[in-house]
């Protein structure tokens, strides 16, 4: 696939797919996602029906209507309770019924993760474009955490279909309470869903998601695939994606997941240590959650949420996740700017520091 746009439109092939893949974890390197079976599944949903039209919202006639799409629950639900393979275009299916609309095009929710691939099949299934925008541009916890809430758009009425065929529908005037009614009935379905939401028309996508997220993960992708040499591969992210390195070291401290989480959002506090090597020579600590939320360097704040905080195994060229990391493991921390919208004062108010339980001042807004 060429990420440079012939009009307003290209396509996604089967051949595309692993590249989705590694730029979506790229995108959310707090946990590996399952890759065997879902990368596997798109990819024989493409060979079968054929490439899937990749469009931005600009593109689309604005009243063209339109849903949001993911995963949510848990991963190891997800690898325990594989989909069927329709979960996702079933989701939509009922949210047409809901809605009374006719939904003509789907789009990801968060450009991260197993959720970008999951509207990718959906499209294929359905026979619809794939709009390149997404409403985080990373993943973040909540799915009231997107540029579309912060746009004055709703998420519900949304749907939710669990591998066990059972179909679970939520209207709420509060978005926040969305999260909440999700999360108690994700659990009851078997643990993971696939959800449909924030039924929009492209105008108003047009203002409110962010564009480009789903073609750059591809990008970033194959510069994954292609780059072992973990020095040529920083460099090459950085031209790409903007990440600069805080430092390198070993990591001398590695607090298990055991602090008590936070109710309101899911997490898991822990705490890495990372002895820089040259440079400096400072103490890197970050501070976890489901996800780097925060790095100090020898105890001044470094880079915090939203920004994308990432670790590169040296030895081997590659994406550490967090559910992989070992004391004496040589890494690279990155820290890549998020999207604009979330250094907007209500964009850190949400998903900034103080939402990890860190009062402090992000390091770009001082």
């Amino acid at each position: 696939m060429t990420t440079r746009y012939v009009g307003a439109a290209t396509t996604i092939t089967a051949d595309d797919v692993a590249a989705l893949y590694e730029g979506a974890k790229f995108y959310s390197p707090a946990v590996a996602p399952e890759k065997t079976t879902l990368q596997a599944w798109t990819t024989n949903l493409l060979e079968r029906n054929g490439p899937v039209t990749l469009v931005r919202p600009d593109a689309l006639a604005p009243e063209t209507r339109c849903a949001a799409l993911c995963v949510i629950g848990s991963g190891a639900a997800l690898a325990d309770l594989p989909p069927s393979g329709d979960e996702f275009a079933l989701a939509v299916r009922e949210l047409e019924r809901l809605t009374r609309r006719r939904f003509e095009a789907v789009y990801p929710l968060a450009a991260a993760t197993v959720s970008a691939l999951a509207p990718l099949a959906a499209a294929s299934q359905l026979d619809v474009p794939l709009i390149d925008a997404d409403g985080m541009g990373r993943t973040f916890a909540l799915i009231h955490h997107t540029a579309m809430h912060l746009a004055g758009l709703s998420p519900t009425p949304l749907v939710i279909r669990g591998a066990t065929g059972e179909n679970v529908a939520i209207t709420v005037p509060d978005p926040a309470r969305a999260d909440t009614l999700l999360r108690s009935n994700v659990d009851v379905v078997g643990g993971w869903a696939a959800l449909a939401a924030y039924p929009t028309t492209t105008g108003e996508l047009r203002r409110g998601a962010l564009t480009g997220t789903v073609s750059r993960l591809v990008n970033v992708g194959r510069l994954l695939l292609e780059s072992s040499d973990p020095d040529v591969l920083v460099a090459r992210l950085a031209a790409v994606t903007g990440c600069r390195r805080i430092g390198r070291g070993r990591i001398v401290e590695l607090e298990h997941l055991s602090r008590p989480a936070d109710v309101t959002i899911p997490a898991h506090p822990s705490t890495v240590v990372v002895d820089e090597l040259g440079g400096q020579g400072r103490l890197l600590r970050l501070e976890l959650r489901s996800e780097v939320v925060a790095v100090f360097a020898d105890g001044a704040l470094a880079a915090a949420a939203p920004d994308l905080i990432c670790l590169v195994d040296v030895l081997h060229g590659e994406l550490s996740t967090l559910d992989s990391l070992e004391p004496g493991d040589l890494v690279d921390v990155l820290v890549m700017p998020a999207d604009a919208v979330w250094y907007s004062a209500e964009g850190l108010a949400m998903v900034g520091p103080a939402s990890h339980g860190i009062p402090l001042a992000h390091p770009r807004r001082r």
